[in-house]
This record gives structure tokens, sequence and C-alpha cells, in this order.
């Protein structure tokens, strides 16, 4: 399996050049809904949200992906109608990165007061006959101080950057699409196609736990940091 993932890396990277946004056709829904797939920045980033989002809380994983299909949305209307940002292009090919980075090397959002702690095991312990149930120590004092420790981020960081990079995703559609073509049926196949990519992504890792190959995540995270890396200085 290992040898495929690195086998198609190599691919994506002799593909590069046409990957790029507004190389590819633009006109109606069966263009949007292939576009994630067939662009390679994007492709990477939606797929890797999906993988990224089966190791997290069920809210948290929820909140991801329906913020960046919501911002990507939001993007392209925002390109469509005209605004543009000089930089998108750029933006696109390092949101590469944190999503390597979070594949690579897990990421978790710290836990704060009022956070359910779905990963704490509960201890059972009998006193004058009644039976409480406590956290290991280390999870209630992550709750009560709020501390960051090291290799954790605030949820809050995490969905603005989420948000961030899908309205960029989101906006390098927008601006691309001529006046002649269908707009709102090339988004609407786009919204589509990404989602399919991000559930894509979100089952893979859960199978991947389940078979005992989470390894896989981080070779494609690091696949992932690579390509855009190479992308950025090519």
């Amino acid at each position: 399996m290992k040898r495929i993932i690195l086998t198609a890396g190599l691919i994506a990277f002799s593909q590069a050049a046409s990957a790029h946004t507004g190389l590819l056709p633009t006109d109606g829904f069966s263009d949007g809904f292939q576009h994630p797939f067939l662009g390679l920045d994007h492709f990477l980033v939606m797929l890797g949200l999906g993988l990224w989002a089966s190791s997290q809380r069920r809210l948290l994983c929820k909140q991801a992906i329906g913020l960046f299909l919501l911002f990507m949305v939001i993007g392209a209307l925002l390109g469509l109608s005209g605004i543009g940002f000089a930089y998108v292009e750029t933006a696109i090919l390092v949101s590469l990165l944190p999503v390597g980075i979070a594949l690579s090397f897990p990421i978790v959002p710290t836990l704060r007061r009022g956070n359910s702690v779905c990963n704490a095991p509960a201890l059972r312990v009998r006193d004058a006959g009644a039976s409480v149930t406590a956290f290991p120590r280390r999870s209630v004092g992550t709750i009560k101080h709020g501390s960051q420790k090291p290799g954790r981020f605030s949820q809050a960081i995490i969905l603005t950057s989420i948000a961030i990079f899908a309205a960029m995703h989101g906006l390098a559609h927008g601006s691309e699409m001529p006046a002649a073509a269908s707009a709102y049926a090339y988004i609407a196949g786009i919204v589509s196609g990404t989602a399919v990519l991000h559930f894509s992504g979100l089952a893979l890792g859960l199978l991947f736990k389940r078979i005992n190959a989470a390894g896989l995540i981080r070779v494609y995270g690091t696949l992932t940091g690579l390509i855009g890396a190479w992308l950025l200085l090519a």
C-alpha cells in the first residue's frame, strides 16, 4: 500500500503543472464536480481534511467539514462577484502544508472547561458504598486550566484556519469562471465533488484505523507537505 501511495505521489509531481487553477473547463455541474478530483492541490487538501477529521471528536469532525464547504461557497460567490485576491494561488498551495503537517504529526485541540473528554478512560471509585466516576488527573487538569500542551492547538485556531483556506479555494473557483459559464451549477458541482472527497477521506481514515494501518495517513500527510513545498518553489 505504501508503494502505491508513493507511486501516486510521483505521478502527481509529473502532472502538477496541469493541476493549477484556471486550466480546467468551467462549464456547468459536471465540470465543477470533476474539478476537485483533477486539480492536484484541491484533491490533496480536500481528501486530507477528511483523513484528519477521522481522528477527531465527532463534533469537531462535523464542524471542520461543514465549515470548509460553507466558506468555499462563500469564497466562490465573492469571486463570482468580481472580488479577487492577488495571492489566491499561493494561498491554495500554502494550504497543503498545514494539512501535511496535521496528518504527519496528529493535532488534537486542547480541551477546555465544559468540553467532553472522549478519549480519557473513566475510573470507578467506590466510597461509602457509592459508585463515583472519575477521570484521570491529567484530563481533569486540562479541563480546569485549559492549558496548551505541545502538539495541541485550540479548536478556534483550527476552525479559523480551515475557514480561511476554504475561502481561498472557493475564491479561486469563482474568479476563474467566465461570464458565459453556468456559474451556480458549476459551484454546486464543486461543492458536491468536495463533499465526496471529504467523506472519502473520512471513510479511509476510519478504515485505516480499523485495520491498524493508521501509519498510511502519516505517509499521505508527508507526501502532501512535500508536494505543497515543491509546488510553491516550482
